[in-house]
Formats: structure tokens, sequence, C-alpha cells
């Protein structure tokens, strides 16, 4: 909160005639402790009491009048982070100058996008190349039903709703404890396409997935989907669509695949969560659905586990899959680079 947003405040507890100590407390109980000060509090509320209630500061001896909306501009662009108060010492300007200012030339503040990772031109290149070779394929009804996607999660046994609370004015919000990275975990393991879910395994005891567990787990996939689809294996049309994890790409999972004769890859570019199914589609809304939900054994999250896939109709799962054409797309229209959806 910056320095003019909290004299706002300081005016409106005024107004509705608090004391400048009550004023602090209202705001600590929000902000914390130490957010703003007693004796800051006190000498706005003078400023109040003796008729001036305006917020801005004093004028300093040599700052300019007036603000260049214009080099504010240029400033805000060439570094889109800057903080108001840095702007404000470059610029001459008062912070609450800053801010009205930003204000009028339409500018919002907004939290920075967290992205998978920073990617390298060769990166986005590669991401480009790889999804327009991917859209040469047909992408009918027909190729569709081929895909099998899959991907890795832990599931926690404990998982805190950390959302907004609806509370009273200066009510203070719930305590939501912290989870720590020795929280109890399994990992779950999925494969599904345009109709649900083929398989699913869940892996205790905190036990990353390698290249050895991974190819058993394929051929018990494999197993599956013969029973769901056979057609599908024996005509050798299963796309199997996977990431760039480690235990995918060695070289025990190629020999692998290439013994499951029916098995061909989809290319996946390195770094491209936000072109994986499950990543945009399935992890998404199961940890929306696991928000505030606690598990006691291994056999309680299957439960869970089985609950969210049933929660799920075809259509569902059909939008995840496709998807896919549509995301490609986005890729090389965003130069390679992640996008937003």
């Amino acid at each position: 909160m910056e320095k003019f947003e909290i004299r706002v405040l300081l005016k409106f507890f005024w107004k509705k005639g608090l004391s400048s100590r009550a004023a602090v407390k209202e705001i600590s109980q929000v902000e914390g402790e130490g957010f703003v000060s007693k004796s800051s509090a006190a000498r706005w509320f003078k400023k109040f009491n003796e008729g001036d209630i305006s917020l801005e500061d004093q004028e300093r001896p040599g700052r300019p009048p007036t603000l260049d909306s214009k080099v504010l501009r240029e400033a805000v662009e060439r570094n889109p982070s800057t903080s108001t108060r840095r702007l404000s010492a470059e610029l001459g300007s008062s912070q609450s100058t800053i801010i009205r200012q930003l204000h009028k030339l339409g500018k919002v503040n907004k939290r920075c996008r967290e992205v998978p990772h920073e990617l390298s031109f060769a990166q986005a290149q590669h991401r480009i190349d790889t999804c327009k070779k991917l859209l040469q394929n047909s992408m009918n009804e027909r190729w569709m039903k081929r895909v099998v996607t899959c991907d890795e999660k832990w599931i926690y046994f404990s998982n805190p709703n950390k959302e907004n609370q609806w509370l009273d004015p200066g009510q203070e919000a719930y305590p939501v404890a912290k989870r720590d990275r020795f929280s109890k975990k399994v990992m779950l393991c999925v494969w599904w396409n345009f109709e649900g879910v083929i398989h699913f395994e869940l892996v205790a005891n905190n036990r990353a997935i390698n290249a050895e567990l991974y190819t058993d787990q394929l051929d018990r996939m494999y197993t599956a989907l013969g029973k769901k689809y056979p057609a599908l294996i024996n005509r050798k049309q299963v796309i199997l669509q996977q990431d760039n994890a480690s235990p995918h790409t060695a070289a025990l999972t190629r020999r692998k695949i290439e013994e499951l004769e029916a098995i061909e890859l989809l290319p996946h570019p390195a770094y491209s969560p936000d072109l994986a199914p499950s990543d945009f589609h399935l992890f998404r809304a199961m940890s929306h659905f696991l928000k505030g939900r606690s598990f006691s054994d291994i056999d309680d999250v299957d439960n869970g586990c089985r609950e969210f896939f049933a929660s799920k109709d075809k259509t569902w799962y059909r939008r995840g899959i496709e998807q896919l054409a549509e995301r490609w797309v986005q890729c090389i229209e965003h130069n390679g680079l992640y996008f937003e959806s």
C-alpha cells in the first residue's frame, strides 16, 4: 500500500470520528502491526482538525510544479516494475502526484505473472517450430480419439483453502497454516483421453517417478487401454502425449515405447506445461476440487481422485484434448512465449 492510500484511509477514519490511535488500530488489523506509525497518524489528524484536508505533500524547494505525463509514461513503459517511490525520486514529484497521473494515463498496478521457465530465444523458436509441425496433422475427430495424455502431480493429504474470506469490518481473517515441503503426500500418475481416465496410480512414501517405475506403469496403462479401446491397439493407432520429464525421455522408456508397437509419441517442446492437457486442464480443475479437503491415508486419497474423475463428463475430457490445437496456435501467435488462458 502506497503512502497516498494510507492517507486516504486516515482521512476516512477521521471523517468517521475515530481518534488517530483508533485509526492506527483499524489499519493494523488488516495490514499488520507497524504498517502506519502513531506519530504519522497523529500528524495527519492534527492537519485535518486544523481544516487542511489535502492529502498532498507540501511542495519542496526546487521541485517542478508540474509533471510531464509523457516523461512519466516513457519511464513506466521502460520499466513496468518500477515503484512510485523510485519514480518520485527520479521525476521530482510527490508519490501522490505520480499515482494520480498514472491513473490518468490509464495505468493499473498488477501483480507480475509467473511463468514456468525463462525461455531462451532458441527454446521459444523450438516451441514455434514444434507447434507448426503438430498443426500439420488432420486434427479431425478420428485423430483426437487416438490421443492419450499423461502426467504426474503431487496430491497432499492436507489441502488448506487459502482463498479470501468474507468477514465483518475490522474482523481478522482466520489463519491458515502454511504447508511445508515435508507435508505428507503421494504422487498421482494418470493417463486419460477424450472420454475420461484410462488408468491412474498413486505412488506412496514420497517416492519420485524414475524410468524403471514409469516403464512398469506404461505396461499397466497399455493393458487397461487394450481392454477399453482394443481397436486402437490392434490398429497401432495410439498417440501418446507426454512432457519431457527425465523418466519420460530416458533410454529405458524409449525402448519400452518401441516395444509397445501400438504407441507413437506426439512431439512436445521442452518447458511447455501450457501445451500439456494435464497441466492446463485436468490438474488445474483438480487443485480447485481438492481445496479444503484432508485425507487420512492413501485409500482416502484414491477415493478422492476417483470422485473427481467421476465428477467430469465426457464433454469436459473431450474439451481438454480439443484445446491442444488451439494452444498450438496461441503459442505461435505469441512468438513461442508463454500465454495466459
